[in-house]
């Protein structure tokens, strides 16, 4: 009876009866479900380790101060791959037991070393458990690569501007004179009886005795500032031109401690 649908079915309809052999001969066999568990599992693993090092950055290479992360001496790689290694295990041991924990028998058990060793071994396969620690060590490794790099342009920029602030105090030290107390950079010059600054317009104020030389200003200045000190403040005060009785005068004052003194 087989035979015989066979052949009617040959005979009115081969061009399907070949179609659907060759449909049915392409069909891909099944994957099983604990392979397909397994890599949805190390997918998952491999989320969690990469959300770990980007949340955890600033701790995990702060283990790294102690080496420095340019120190071509440091076993940086050994240490590198150490972290991806502990980052790794932690994560696949949350997601054992945090399986576990699911179950009610297991609901209130806890991993212990010897434990999570176990665990380790039976349910994570050993290849994927490797490619996952190069990819981790490779994510680090750029990392500190990165961080090795700002580092030294910031180690750059700070001894180029730290360099210039110093030509700085040398080429004022070289000028002589009494350095201006509002702009610290010009001098003090007496012009018509007034006291005024090389550059900055702001100092300006009247000498009522056109005796005073420069060095006897500079004293005055700096009598004022030991006697803020003797007050018992530790703050810097800053010199600023006020204006008592209609006239501007060259005042010292704190806004810590609210010392206020005409200096000049």
């Amino acid at each position: 009876q087989a035979s015989r649908v066979a052949n009617e079915c040959r005979r009115h309809c081969p061009t399907r009866v070949v179609v659907v052999g060759c449909a049915m001969a392409v069909v891909a066999p099944r994957q099983p479900p604990k392979l397909r568990g397994r890599r949805g599992a190390t997918e998952e693993l491999r989320t969690r380790c990469l959300q770990r090092l980007r949340e955890d950055r600033a701790g995990l290479f702060e283990r790294l101060r102690g080496i420095g992360l340019a120190d071509e001496a440091s076993d940086l790689p050994g240490s590198l791959r150490a972290i991806a290694r502990d980052v790794l295990h932690a994560e696949a041991s949350a997601l054992t037991f945090g399986a576990m924990a699911g179950s009610s028998a297991d609901a209130n058990r806890r991993p212990t070393p010897d434990m999570q060793d176990v665990q380790w071994e039976e349910d994570w396969d050993e290849e994927d458990m490797l490619a996952l620690e190069e990819e981790l060590f490779r994510t680090l490794q750029q990392e500190a690569v990165m961080r090795a790099s700002e580092e030294a342009q910031w180690l750059k920029e700070f001894e180029e501007l730290q360099h210039n602030e110093d030509c700085e105090l040398y080429e004022q030290h070289l000028l002589g004179g009494v350095p201006c107390p509002l702009c610290g950079t010009g001098r003090l010059e007496q012009r018509e009886g007034e006291l005024c600054c090389s550059l900055c317009m702001d100092m300006r104020t009247p000498l009522l005795d056109p005796n005073l030389s420069l060095e006897d200003i500079s004293e005055m200045l700096g009598l004022a500032e030991v006697r803020h000190r003797q007050a018992g403040c530790s703050i810097m005060a800053v010199f600023e031109i006020g204006e008592r009785c209609g006239c501007s005068v060259l005042c010292l004052r704190c806004q810590d401690c609210g010392w206020a003194e005409v200096a000049i």
